[in-house]
């Protein structure tokens, strides 16, 4: 049972996060503003920022419980999405900033759509966005919902519309500004909590050596109904995946490297930056926080094995309970910081995706079917969007049941396959067409909701590749393909006001 002063202080920091939120609106001045904090913030808060919304309370939650399943493997996942975030904005930042210079851009949709003068790719990437939003925002419901019942002590219900409603209202108000800022603000918490969970480690570990020579000699051991093995491989370089899934251990520092920079939490903010200049201080700082928050992942990973290796707890039917088995063991103080990351790391996450899913319907939808709206009536568009949006996926996270647990993967990849073609090439080559991208786009949708539905009825990819893989390489392919023997918006046909970007 979380203890009444840390649950306090959890409702306390809850109520904080909203303040940042709602004081953003104070910031915006236009569409623009609104759903895509054009401009208007420095290089520490996109930094925080966009650590937190990658990381998010997956990196608390689901990684100790993959560590505690496989051992190591998952580290190849979290180690190279570090990698990543210096790549994104060394390799790509620019070019993005460059389109909020040469075109008033709030949306990723407005970027694909000045550079390839295409209300269809603008209206195809809308689509992409809003089905890998929902994903996430169902999954993050449901996961975060449970997460938040435990830490509050209240019903599943209670807990998601509590932290859920307060955050729709603040993102309803302030839109992207508001997720941006509060996203620094919780990021900067989460790096407390990292601190937390590094102390608590040596606490309950007492080091590194004590922890491997318990572990790999530990057998198998039961409790009830599960049986859990405990093998030296559980922490060597390769985890149990080696000999499971090989494949995953290639795919992963791909897809984790470089679909970092096809992450809207990424791509977004690299035209929220007020100064471009400050593009690779961001790349190299974000990647290097986002490395140390990867030890929340593997710590308490490491540390879920040697309780249960050691007796202190029962082996876990469920690999999620790891977080909380560790923090209740922990000085008052600590469960106080960690907790405050863990829901800081919800928080960040799920309002960043609901302003998001916002701008994919309510901007680049509406735009992309040949609406106008004025700028203030786009604003408030935006505003209700954000209201249905977030009730929606509160009831879909809440009463979805098996297709929330489904849907959970689907997010990453269907981002990744959808903006790798349309934004990360189309904008670092000039030769990408506009019949390419759009291709590409319509490979990315069908084969993201085939091949979901091809593993969801027991079928598996050789090696045991993530169907995201197969996805993203093939809408990549046939990008490249197809604007090979086609010039629609590429070439010497990049409108003219585009071209400056290219030399970025």
């Amino acid at each position: 049972m979380v203890d009444v002063l840390v649950v306090g202080f959890v409702v306390a920091f809850i109520i904080s996060v909203m303040g940042v939120g709602l004081y953003s609106q104070r910031l915006i001045e236009s569409s623009d503003q609104y759903y895509g904090a054009t401009k208007l913030f420095g290089a520490a808060v996109i930094t925080l920022a966009s650590m937190s919304g990658i990381m998010s309370a997956f990196g608390f939650v689901g990684g100790p419980g993959l560590v505690y399943s496989m051992g190591t493997s998952s580290l190849w996942m979290t180690f190279a999405a570090g990698i990543g975030f210096a790549m994104a904005y060394w390799v790509i930042g620019k070019r993005v900033r460059g389109m909020a210079d040469v075109a008033d851009i709030g949306t990723l949709g407005d970027v694909v759509d000045v550079r390839f003068n295409s209300g269809a790719i603008r209206g195809l990437l809308a689509l992409t966005i809003f089905m890998a939003c929902w994903a996430y925002l169902a999954s993050q419901v449901a996961g975060g919902g449970y997460v938040l019942a435990e830490l509050l002590g209240v019903s599943v219900e209670v807990a998601v519309w509590l932290v859920f409603g307060l955050m729709i209202l603040y993102i309803t108000v302030g839109g992207m500004a508001s997720a941006q800022l509060a996203g620094a603000y919780t990021g900067a918490v989460m790096m407390i909590g990292v601190a937390g969970v590094v102390f608590g480690f040596f606490q309950v570990a007492t080091g590194m050596e004590n922890l491997t020579v318990t572990v790999a000699s530990a057998g198998e051991v039961t409790a009830g109904d599960v049986t859990k093995a405990f093998t030296p491989q559980l922490l060597d370089g390769w985890g149990l995946a080696k000999d499971s899934s090989p494949g995953l251990l290639l795919i992963w520092p791909i897809a984790f490297s470089i679909g970092v920079m096809g992450q809207p939490q990424v791509l977004q903010r690299m035209f929220s930056i007020d100064d471009p200049e400050g593009l690779r201080t961001v790349g190299l700082i974000s990647g290097a926080t986002y490395a140390v928050g990867s030890l929340l992942w593997m710590l308490i990973g490491f540390v879920a094995l040697f309780m249960v290796a050691n007796g202190d707890v029962a082996a876990f039917a469920n690999p999620d309970l790891a977080v909380f088995q560790f923090v209740n063991r922990l000085h008052i103080v600590l469960q106080m910081i960690i907790y405050a990351g863990l829901v800081a790391a919800i928080m960040s996450t799920a309002g960043f995706f609901m302003s998001l899913a916002s701008g994919a319907i309510a901007r680049d939808l509406t735009r992309a079917l040949g609406i106008d709206l004025s700028d203030s009536s786009e604003t408030w568009v935006g505003r209700a969007t954000v209201i249905v949006i977030g009730v929606g996926s509160v009831l879909f996270g809440l009463y979805g049941g098996e297709l929330v647990a489904i849907l959970g993967s689907f997010g990453w990849g269907t981002f990744m396959s959808g903006t790798l073609p349309a934004v990360i090439i189309g904008l670092l080559w000039q030769g990408a067409s506009r019949e390419g991208v759009t291709a590409g786009l319509v490979v990315s949708i069908v084969l993201n909701v085939a091949l979901l539905a091809y593993t969801q009825i027991g079928n598996t990819l050789p090696l045991g590749m993530d169907f995201y893989f197969v996805t993203t390489s093939s809408a990549i392919v046939t990008t490249i393909f197809v604007s090979l023997v086609t010039n629609g918006a590429s070439g010497e046909n990049v409108p003219e006001h585009v071209k400056p970007v290219f030399d970025l």
